[in-house]
């Protein structure tokens, strides 16, 4: 008789329609489409993480990986941080600060503007993929609400049990446990959070998968 992990991964690759539990990490700039239509066409699930594509590039990548492959993928974007109070002060200074050490730093470097994360939702959803996922946050319960009618499943990269219970509270259908190790980096929904809850992957997912 399989084990019972053996049991779950067949159940999740029936879910998902995969041959293989095995799925791309969506790593913002360095997913290209022949990756996920090689990962794809291989029986796991393709990637791409969108956070630094304009709406219509996510729409050109999804029809890009239509064209190579029928297989399953997932859409990928950080939630944005809450607009950040501004010191116009302390900007100069910090200017003033770098441009010692290279370049001149201009006032109007810091009015760069950013991908409108609403558009880029859109376009996620828009392009059909089998999942989209997260990291840094919980989506809006008004696009939440779009992707169940959509029948796009969420998936929500959490650092800690006090977020993936958020998460789950906010309809997410699948939690990844992302560790301290992290890959030099983590997820946490709050930058605070993650230098005060060092939580490494193994008993992350444990606490998580106990009942």
């Amino acid at each position: 008789m399989p084990s019972i992990s053996l049991r779950r991964a067949a159940a999740f690759c029936k879910a998902y329609e995969l041959r293989l539990p095995i799925l791309l990490a969506p790593m913002a700039g360095a997913c290209p489409v022949s990756l996920s239509i090689a990962v794809a066409n291989g029986g796991g699930m393709g990637a791409c993480g969108c956070l630094l594509m304009q709406p219509e590039d996510i729409t050109n990548w999804a029809q890009q990986m239509r064209s190579g492959s029928n297989g399953a993928f997932q859409l990928n974007v950080w939630i944005p941080d809450p607009d950040p109070t501004r010191d116009p002060d302390h900007e100069a200074h910090l200017r003033e600060f770098l441009g010692q050490w290279g370049p001149e730093v201009l006032p109007e470097d810091a009015e760069a503007p950013l991908v409108d994360f609403e558009a880029q939702c859109d376009a996620m959803l828009a392009a059909g993929p089998h999942v989209i996922s997260s990291i840094m946050g919980v989506y809006p319960a008004a696009f939440v609400e779009r992707m169940k009618q959509h029948g796009v499943k969420w998936f929500a990269t959490v650092t800690s049990v006090t977020e993936a219970m958020a998460a789950e509270a906010a309809g997410a259908d699948v939690i990844v446990a992302q560790g301290m190790e992290a890959g030099g980096h983590r997820g946490a929904f709050s930058a605070e959070d993650a230098s005060r809850s060092m939580v490494g992957l193994f008993p992350c997912s444990l606490r998580l998968s106990m009942p």
